[in-house]
């Protein structure tokens, strides 16, 4: 019989906790992939700047969440309000830098150098052909 997560399995803390870091890592090397592309050539300088301000948006903005997370479960009520208010704020942050991405990768495709409409000829690349 195959398991379904229905969340019908109860986890202990130890295997949140796991669960919750390797989601941190992995949501910071996706932000990190986007961060190379630091010193790329853009259309636009606006673009230039768009682009960087979102790869670091989603980079940090999921360990603001973690922090803000933490905080709130340890300190009293009134300072838990802020720390829901800045989650919501960085989901939202997140959301619209991830968008801004999307919009430029494909806005930046009405500038490519002329080496991209180049004809490569793929088999003389192939030894045995």
């Amino acid at each position: 019989r195959v398991p379904t997560f229905d969340g019908s399995i109860k986890l202990e803390g130890s295997d949140k906790r796991v669960l919750l870091l390797s989601g941190l890592l992995m949501a910071t090397i996706f932000g990190s992939i986007h961060c190379m592309a630091w010193f790329f050539t853009f259309p636009t300088y606006q673009e230039q700047v768009l682009w960087r301000m979102s790869a670091i948006a989603i980079t940090f903005t999921p360990w603001l969440c973690f922090l803000a997370g933490i905080i709130c479960s340890l300190i009293p009520r009134v300072v838990q309000v802020v720390g829901i208010l800045t989650i919501g704020v960085s989901v939202i942050l997140y959301i619209t830098a991830r968008a801004v991405l999307l919009v430029l990768m494909f806005t930046t495709l009405r500038n490519l150098p002329s080496d991209a409409y180049k004809a490569v000829s793929w088999t003389s690349l192939v030894p045995h052909l």
